[in-house]
């Protein structure tokens, strides 16, 4: 990808991301919850190790954001350490991300417009991608091209056991990852998205994608091509019910 588009795709992804704050910043008006208090801090998620070790929330690379709010709680994947404690208005005032989306999903779980916005544990991600690949194996057949977007070790792994690992490919930010054979298959850089998208039947993407900004290129690219995206976890549990996307999380809590 050229400066050119990066450039291009960076401001369209910011004018993107204002426009669900605007949404965002309608449902707490409705509601009378602007200036409610809230509080986000990274938390630790236990998962088991026995099968699958290098999940991006285990390694450091990534971590887990979770809003607090009036009993309810909301999941968003990050690669900052950050604390936060004040309004909603004060988040919706704020150009960090990943805050926006915690607090998006735990007031819309509290307002009971979404579910499962806080993270699965222990060997969830694994019963999660077992699912999924029923799913789609129900809906679609075992011949078709997996896409995938963000490393899931879980889902990679039970992806390449259900379709071979001819038949997916996935792609990351992590240059850990990047140029790796990880549990079959080569994990290519995100600047192939386009590609995987184009050559994929169904497409699997993470909803960190939801976090980071990276989603509406992805839906842009989908729509191009005419391609089925699934956005799995629980990061994108709000804005999935806000933008109308098809979601995937069986044991988010």
């Amino acid at each position: 990808m050229n400066r050119e588009n990066e450039n291009k795709n960076k401001n369209s992804n910011f004018e993107s991301f204002n426009l669900l704050k605007k949404e965002f910043k309608k449902l707490v008006e409705e509601n009378n919850l602007l200036n409610e208090p809230i509080e986000a801090h990274p938390v630790n998620v236990q998962l088991d190790t026995t099968r699958i070790s290098d999940y991006p929330l285990l390694n450091g690379k990534e971590f887990l954001l979770r809003a607090f709010f009036k009993g309810a709680v909301g999941d968003a994947f990050t690669g900052d350490l950050k604390e936060f404690k004040g309004t909603i208005a004060e988040v919706l005032e704020s150009d960090y991300n990943p805050l926006v989306i915690a607090t998006l999903n735990a007031v819309m779980r509290y307002l009971g417009l979404t579910e499962k916005t806080e993270h699965c544990i222990k060997n969830e991600p694994e019963i999660c991608a077992k699912k999924l690949s029923e799913y789609i194996v129900s809906e679609l057949g075992t011949n078709i091209k997996i896409g995938i977007i963000g490393y899931h070790p879980a889902i990679i792994k039970q992806m390449v056991d259900t379709f071979g690992k001819e038949n997916v490919m996935a792609t990351d930010l992590d240059f850990n990852n990047i140029g790796r054979i990880k549990h079959g298959i080569v994990i290519y850089h995100a600047d192939m998205n386009e590609y995987l998208i184009k050559n994929s039947d169904i497409v699997l993407s993470t909803g960190s994608t939801a976090a980071n900004g990276t989603i509406f290129e992805i839906l842009d690219m989908a729509k191009k091509y005419n391609k089925r995206i699934i956005f799995y976890g629980t990061t994108v549990a709000g804005v999935s019910k806000i933008l109308n996307l098809e979601r995937f999380c069986e044991c988010g809590k």
